[in-house]
């Protein structure tokens, strides 16, 4: 078996170990409900990877506007839309110059698949949620998705997946392995597939593992008013020792 070690979400690697079809049929109504038919201020996707949750709601019929830190998941996320011939304007940012590139009075914000815990510690998450709250208008909505770090500290081992994905014509099969130390997540993502052989390649990086009761306080210092918490897609109410995820809606306050 021959195997490769590179950085943490490479953004060649990324789709191959993602189920879009599985995943996006969770993810787009959700978020279609939460928002709400589209309105003029459009959609901002925070940390948008390679677009597709972007594109998706694109063709819904919302105005999207997609931000990422790396300029090659952009690069790749333009590619995407011009393919599927959908208006989406793509902007390489970090969080923290979000409402600088972007501007503000924007519909919702939304931040997915742990892409707020990738910011990599407390002082970027917080930061993060400040630029989320500055982009939306009086009235908009957050929605976030992380998973729910609080019971995956005591696993061991704590493993989630696998994810099958086809790409190509070729499947990849994908787990993720969690290694927690105090204020960070250590993660690993090994994909196997089968080419004249069995090949692995995995990548590493660092997730900050927040919590139900810092987003509660940093909601509310960033003027955002938590509406609900859930526990998965299907909106089950968020239970912190069995919930596989902890997803927040807020609301921007007035004022």
């Amino acid at each position: 078996m021959s195997v490769v070690r590179d950085t943490f979400l490479d953004p060649s690697w990324y789709d191959k170990g993602i189920n879009w079809a599985a995943r996006l049929g969770r993810e787009i109504p959700v978020l279609v409900d939460v928002f709400g038919a589209p309105g003029d201020g459009g959609l901002i996707d925070a940390g948008c990877g390679t677009g597709r949750q972007t594109c998706a709601l694109a063709k819904q019929g919302y105005r999207m506007v997609g931000a990422d830190a790396s300029d090659e998941m952009i690069a790749m996320a333009s590619s995407l839309a011009k393919e599927l011939a959908v208006d989406v304007a793509f902007h390489v940012s970090p969080y923290a110059g979000m409402i600088e590139k972007l501007g503000g009075g924007f519909d919702g914000v939304y931040c997915l698949g742990n892409a707020l815990a990738a910011a990599g510690s407390e002082e970027a998450v917080r930061e993060a949620l400040g630029q989320f709250a500055k982009c939306l208008r009086p009235g908009g909505r957050l929605f976030l998705q992380v998973l729910n770090f609080e019971p995956m500290r005591i696993e061991l081992p704590c493993v989630r997946g696998p994810r099958v994905s086809v790409v190509d014509g070729r499947e990849y099969i994908s787990t993720r392995q969690f290694h927690f130390h105090d204020d960070r997540a250590v993660v690993t993502n090994t994909t196997l597939w089968h080419d004249e052989g069995w090949k692995q390649r995995s990548h590493a990086g660092r997730l900050y593992p927040l919590s139900l009761s810092q987003l509660q306080a940093w909601c509310a210092d960033a003027g955002l008013r938590i509406d609900d918490t859930w526990g998965n897609y299907q909106r089950e109410p968020f239970e912190i020792d069995r919930s596989v995820d902890l997803i927040v809606v807020a609301t921007r306050m007035v004022g």
